[in-house]
């Protein structure tokens, strides 16, 4: 007995030495089999959606012809600085207001200002 199983040298292919019709073809050609094949999906999966985003469209330009110009559009109210700053005055949301500082952790502060002392 030898000392273990012998393996055939070559490719684990049948020995057949013929080549499908189909194979040789992918081999001379690899486009065919693959190229060809992936083109064929974009451009036929283009055609699938087309229809589908047209109804998506048709739809919402169905809803906004039918829904009036004025609901669509927000209320907006003019704005202006002088007449706003009047209108706060007399609400007296002016009244008291003066500028504190926000208080931070001692980690927090500028580092220009550590320095400087």
């Amino acid at each position: 007995m030898t000392g273990g199983p012998q393996f055939r040298s070559g490719s684990w292919r049948p020995h057949s030495r013929r080549q499908s019709k189909l194979q040789r073809l992918a081999q001379k050609h690899p486009f065919l089999c693959v190229g060809l094949p992936f083109l064929t999906a974009v451009v036929g999966g283009s055609f699938v959606l087309l229809p589908t985003q047209q109804t998506k469209y048709e739809v919402r330009d169905k809803h906004i012809k039918t829904a009036p110009i004025a609901e669509l559009q927000p209320k907006k109210r003019e704005f202006d600085l002088q007449k706003e700053y009047f209108r706060m005055q007399k609400k007296g949301e002016w009244g008291e207001w003066e500028p504190k500082r926000v208080e931070r952790p001692p980690e927090d502060e500028p580092v220009f200002d550590r320095y400087d002392k």
